[in-house]
């Protein structure tokens, strides 16, 4: 049985079969407004150990010089004929016109950096033709702000723990879309990427799920994304996280009866972030007496002594261990703004219907 794993309880990567062909790939990077980060993510494709066939920027009707910067540093340039107004639309804008005919292709976002065997590790899983795509491993470009730390640990922590059960189960909860490898093939036999949610890659990971293929995560695949550095855009990228998780739930909640492990993870993730907070809560109050500012405490810390061993060990393994030590107190922070933003979003999106329809991504320059 997969779920009782050894090389899984173990941390050891399962075995994978050689590579028997040779796979044309497209590097698909859609963008809007990125001039500060092109350049230096197609740099990074094109150091990767297995050549990259195409690497195609959609320039979604950018306001400023992306689409000429990446023309000059030697990838494909596609305009969009209007702005798209989402990453989905954009992407799909390629997928639709026949700009994306290569095997496989992979999803990078704009502002991310990859591995220079991100993509070559990924490879091996599509040997087995029941596989539709890969996610890789996230570590923040640059760890500075207190928000970049705490996303550094939660990273470290649930990729490391909840992921890789997610994998070893057999149904990941989504193939992020800052780093994602697909069979071309499948993923238009499911309709692409769809607009009518504001997480497309969840989206799409779901449909490709619920037709009866799976998706694998893959640690040694590392990909650098440049997060929120300030609480601001935190709070909005985090919720348009959670309620795109919300919008996917509505969307296929149906369909979820189509494959069991999914829907049990579904249902776990929900049930985990809207009453767990609350259960440790309380249980820190009669530990603590009932003094709220204590119970609080208490509970944050319990979390944070939970994830410890997690962190210290995988942050060792990516070779940042003194980067997670300074960054644990910043786990503690995080905490408290993730369970409100999640029963926020809840509260928007099921209880009072107000959905959230506008994609907007925002960062600070890498300057």
């Amino acid at each position: 049985m997969r779920l009782l794993s050894w090389r899984w309880w173990l941390g050891i990567s399962p075995k994978l079969s050689k590579i028997t062909r040779q796979y044309t790939i497209t590097a698909l990077i859609p963008a809007y407004n990125e001039e500060d980060y092109i350049v230096n993510t197609i740099r990074h494709i094109q150091k990767q150990t297995v050549r990259v066939d195409k690497i195609l920027v959609v320039d979604d009707c950018s306001k400023d010089r992306t689409g000429i910067f990446a023309k000059m540093a030697g990838a494909d340039v596609v305009r969009t004929d209007k702005n798209q107004g989402s990453k989905a639309r954009a992407q799909q804008y390629a997928i639709s016109n026949g700009h994306v005919e290569t095997d496989l292709f992979v999803t990078i976002d704009a502002d991310t950096l990859l591995d220079p065997r991100g993509i070559e590790k990924m490879l091996p899983y599509f040997e087995n033709p029941k596989v539709a795509g890969t996610c890789g491993y996230v570590i923040p470009a640059r760890i500075k702000t207190i928000w970049e730390r705490g996303r550094f640990i939660e990273y470290i922590f649930s990729l490391s723990l909840f992921k890789e059960a997610q994998n070893n189960f057999g149904a990941i909860l989504v193939s992020s879309g800052c780093f994602s490898m697909f069979r071309t093939s499948i993923v238009k036999e499911v309709g692409g990427f769809n607009p009518r949610t504001i997480a497309e890659d969840m989206d799409l990971t779901w449909e490709i799920a619920c037709r009866g293929y799976t998706i694998a995560f893959v640690k040694d695949a590392i990909c650098y994304p440049y997060d929120p550095p300030t609480l601001k855009i935190l709070l909005s990228q985090l919720d348009r996280w959670y309620r795109g998780f919300f919008q996917c739930f509505g969307i296929h909640r149906k369909t979820l009866k189509r494959n069991r492990k999914l829907q049990a993870v579904v249902y776990w993730y929900t049930i985990d972030g809207s009453i767990s907070p609350l259960i440790m809560f309380i249980g820190a109050m009669i530990v603590t007496g009932g003094n709220l500012l204590y119970s609080f405490l208490f509970s944050m810390l319990l979390e944070t002594i939970i994830a410890f061993p997690f962190v210290i060990a995988n942050s060792i393994r990516v070779g940042l261990l003194r980067q997670a030590l300074i960054s644990m107190p910043a786990f503690i922070v995080m905490r408290p703004v993730n369970v409100f933003t999640f029963m926020r979003s809840l509260w928007r999106e099921w209880i009072i219907k107000d959905r959230l329809d506008t994609w907007e991504k925002g960062h600070a320059t890498t300057k």
